[in-house]
């Protein structure tokens, strides 16, 4: 596959997938849970096909909270996420062998981790980004990556939280101020990978989607 320019040094950026997340019992299950399995795995189906790098990120505690969060959610004493099942990723959308793995302990992928590190070697000026929760770990991350000048792309169907109002003010925020960048859904982002004909939100000035609560759903749908 040649790579549109675009995507010429793009890495992929996953989110917090973690069990905890997508499973209907999990501590903290989105209510888009069966998008985002579909979406993320066409995703990342995609960028590996393109040959593209992929970071996952994973929040990740050591087990006797001392670098947990203040009033982290506890179970028997120990936060959530730090061992057994519920802080793995997802089994249908694990990392493969060439992927990378960032654990971090903040909603922020790039809070005191190796991402930019990371990022660095693999000269990465564009982002490619999807995961959980939309308005939390994965806005976070986006806003410390605008801050440190990546173009960044957002998977807008390979995102979730608890409710669909949240989740679409989540993509209608970042969208507002992406700039350079753009929101597209998975199948279209597996378009323009492939140099295909796509559709996607891209805007060069703030606050384009002006939303109310009257309008954000057909605003969202737009895409």
């Amino acid at each position: 596959m040649i790579l549109p320019q675009e995507f010429k040094r793009t890495a992929v950026i996953a989110v917090d997938l973690q069990n905890d997340c997508i499973k209907q019992d999990g501590a903290w299950p989105i209510y888009n849970r069966d998008e985002l399995l579909r979406s993320a795995k066409t995703a990342l189906d995609a960028c590996r096909a393109a040959g593209l790098p992929i970071v996952y990120t994973q929040n990740w505690y050591d087990p006797r909270g001392v670098d947990a969060l203040y009033h982290e959610p506890l179970s028997n004493g120990r936060p959530l996420h730090s061992v057994g099942d519920a802080a793995e990723i997802h089994p249908s959308l694990k990392p493969e062998s060439n992927d990378l793995l960032v654990r971090k302990q903040r909603p922020s992928a790039f809070y005191n981790t190796n991402l930019e590190i990371l990022l660095r070697r693999l000269d990465a000026d564009h982002l490619i980004m999807f995961g959980a929760w939309s308005e939390v770990c994965l806005e976070t991350t986006v806003w410390d990556a605008i801050s440190r000048d990546y173009r960044i792309t957002i998977v807008k169907d390979a995102c979730g939280t608890a409710t669909e109002l949240m989740h679409m003010t989540a993509m209608l925020d970042l969208a507002n101020w992406l700039y350079a960048g753009s929101v597209v859904t998975a199948d279209n982002l597996k378009k323009a990978l492939e140099g295909a004909p796509h559709k996607a939100w891209r805007f060069e000035k703030p606050a384009a989607f002006t939303y109310t609560l009257d309008n954000v759903k057909s605003l969202y749908n737009s895409l």
